[in-house]
């Protein structure tokens, strides 16, 4: 309640002034069919404004060929198949987002309990509560979904990489899940996102193979991308389908980025 408030203040006194050159990757998980029309609502007000940033662009922006925005670009987390639904919006729109997967959560062959147990283990009952809520996108849906113009990236082997991973894992969780992708979907998959929280699952040495196997690295950490464009650093808002307007305007504003900054400066020094 308080940050909706704040949100809503914040937006009122000074509504969003980003530079033409900014983007804001949003960061964003489950998306139930019941909330369909709130993040068809969600998008229009972004769009009001940004301008879409394809994953397709994400080279030329970093690259700093791109600067006639402040753009968005919409990322999802887990791979839930309910973002199916996030899909058509976005298809209606014209858009286009990355979807993060996770294999073993593909694989599993409980998904309901794969997820519960490694991926979200606290679970609002009111907001996921059908099957597609708990169980993952399957390989014909992420081909479906590429071909419509969105991309697949790497959230991990199984959503268990830890700063304290020893360098089998690290090879499985960053490596091996970039190979399962790239031979499951055809495709060279350039982007991977650190599950959890970044400086809690990432040390130096998977932050290293990370940047061998990888172009782009999507972390937790909320940021400006004027002030350093680094692909293998790259800042996200997290915001969900079923949070207030007001809570939404205070991810995305600017009043909370000064106590991240910490957190980036320890991940930088890795």
């Amino acid at each position: 309640m308080a940050k909706a408030w704040a949100g809503s203040l914040e937006y009122s006194l000074s509504p969003w002034h980003y530079a033409a050159d900014e983007l804001v990757v949003l960061c964003m998980h489950s998306t139930p069919k019941s909330h369909s029309a709130a993040f068809d609502s969600i998008v229009k007000f972004l769009l009001q404004h940004f301008k879409p940033l394809a994953p397709a662009e994400l080279a030329d922006y970093f690259e700093g060929k791109i600067s006639a925005g402040p753009y968005v670009l919409f990322t999802f987390d887990d791979g839930l198949k309910n973002n199916l639904y996030a899909a058509q919006v976005l298809n209606a729109h014209g858009l286009n987002a990355l979807f993060f997967v996770v294999p073993d959560f593909v694989e599993a062959s409980d998904q309901t309990a794969y997820y519960r147990a490694h991926i979200r283990k606290t679970i609002d009952s009111n907001f996921d509560k059908e099957e597609e809520d708990f169980t993952a996108l399957s390989i014909p849906e992420l081909q479906a979904l590429m071909s419509q113009g969105h991309r697949i990236g790497s959230h991990s082997m199984s959503h268990l990489l830890r700063a304290s991973s020893d360098a089998d894992m690290i090879e499985r969780e960053v490596a091996s899940s970039k190979k399962w992708l790239n031979e499951k979907l055809n495709t060279d998959v350039d982007s991977f996102c650190s599950p959890i929280n970044t400086n809690f699952s990432i040390s130096q040495s998977s932050k290293r193979s990370i940047e061998k196997n990888y172009t782009f690295h999507f972390t937790t950490f909320p940021g400006l991308h004027t002030e350093q464009k680094d692909p293998a650093l790259v800042y996200r808002r997290n915001i969900e389908v079923n949070w207030s307007l007001g809570k939404i305007k205070y991810a995305l504003g600017k009043a909370d980025l000064g106590r991240w900054n910490r957190e980036i400066e320890r991940y930088r020094q890795l």
